[in-house]
């Protein structure tokens, strides 16, 4: 008899090429090798007391089914009176907010609404990872904007041509992986290209409240005309040290969140429901608790830069999120994510290697990842005495 041949569906080629995680990958290295992890950014700061009882009590009231799809009510009216008090951002609550799953699905949701097959989407470089995957999903075209990771330089002339060839363009600030906070003059820059090609943006500004003090958050949407075609994406994640409960939102005016929650709907329903009613209780916090969690990140900042430059590592000085990148480039390191796995089973310490982040280093379907060592990223989101051991175990260069 002959045996059964079964035809195995196609997949989608952006799917296939796709790596896991780099970042979660190094998480796994960590565990296997006991090392400190500071690939991640598992922020090691307090929840906020009042916080956590919200949660329990959101539980213990029956607060589990599901929400409104756009998000439970309370939570969106308290987000909306928020982002108007810190950011100056205005935002109907009705018809121009939505909650998500975290940033990560809001990114997911807006890319698939705003990208038809074959349209182009400029991606500033280095790249958080979540950018390229949603686009290609979408069957977009990526056009990379090159920005300096250590001195956050970018060409404007090179943001126009670029432009010129895209619908959509992605701006991360503060910047993940290199702490780079975009300025308004930089913004008003960035507003003039966007106008005259008629591009709509997307923001990602999730560490919008994990900043240096002379290095404020701007939200792109104040600036110039820029709200009538932005949508501002953000997480309640790292503010509130709640990376598991998976709640993010995003804003835009009615016709583009319209597109969005549709998309949103059908991804993921709502967020969770006793994650978005215990928000609401974050979101009345004094604006003490923001001063005093960036002060705290930026102090540890400090001491893992100092503690390495002390040692012969060369870093930059991010001016925002709680990211700090190493330069590698003069080791020259031909595999940098094997080299970062050895790190981790050599010196006990995890990091993000840099190819992780940037265009060539990334699969393609065409040619072989450029993955030689140009930065390694690493979190000091963790608490002090960790980051000093850290500092210990890497030693010299």
């Amino acid at each position: 008899m002959e045996p059964l041949t079964v035809r195995l569906p196609r997949i989608n080629p952006a799917v296939t090429h796709m790596d896991e995680s780099i970042i979660r990958d190094m998480t796994r290295v960590a565990e296997e090798a006991g090392a400190i992890n500071l690939a991640q950014g598992f922020p090691e700061y307090p929840i906020a007391e009042e916080l956590q009882r919200a949660a329990i009590t959101a539980i213990k009231k029956g607060i589990n089914q599901y929400t409104r799809t756009w998000g439970d009510t309370l939570l969106r009216a308290k987000l909306a009176t928020h982002l108007h008090d810190h950011f100056g951002l205005v935002y109907n609550p009705e018809d121009e907010l939505v909650i998500t799953c975290g940033a990560s699905e809001a990114i997911m949701a807006t890319l698939l609404a705003l990208l038809a097959r074959g349209a182009g989407v400029v991606i500033p470089e280095p790249i958080y990872e979540n950018y390229l995957p949603a686009a290609r999903l979408a069957g977009a075209v990526p056009h990379i904007l090159t920005i300096d990771p250590f001195t956050g330089a970018w060409d404007p002339a090179a943001l126009d041509r670029a432009c010129a060839k895209a619908q959509v363009l992605i701006l991360n600030t503060p910047a993940n992986p290199q702490g780079k906070v975009w300025t308004r003059d930089e913004i008003e820059v960035l507003a003039e290209i966007l106008k005259r090609h008629d591009i709509v943006l997307v923001t990602d500004e999730t560490y919008a409240w994990i900043t240096a003090p002379d290095h404020p958050h701007v939200a792109p949407a104040t600036v110039a005309d820029l709200r009538s075609r932005t949508v501002t994406i953000a997480s309640f994640s790292k503010t509130y040290a709640v990376t598991g409960w998976r709640v993010g939102y995003a804003a835009a005016p009615a016709p583009l969140m319209a597109a969005i929650r549709n998309v949103h709907d059908f991804l993921t329903v709502c967020a969770p429901a006793p994650s978005q009613r215990a928000l609401v209780t974050a979101l009345d916090l004094p604006p003490t608790y923001y001063s005093e969690m960036a002060a705290i990140y930026r102090s540890r900042c400090d001491l893992l830069s100092t503690g390495l430059r002390n040692n012969g590592w060369r870093t930059n000085n991010p001016q925002g999120t709680y990211f700090l990148l190493v330069d590698i480039s003069d080791l020259k390191i031909k595999d940098d994510r094997r080299w970062a796995v050895e790190l981790a089973h050599t010196r006990g310490v995890a990091g993000v290697p840099g190819s992780a982040f940037l265009w060539d280093g990334l699969p393609h379907e065409d040619r072989p990842s450029d993955r030689r060592g140009r930065f390694l990223r690493l979190s000091f989101g963790k608490g002090e005495e960790l980051l000093l051991e850290a500092v210990q175990k890497l030693g010299r260069p």
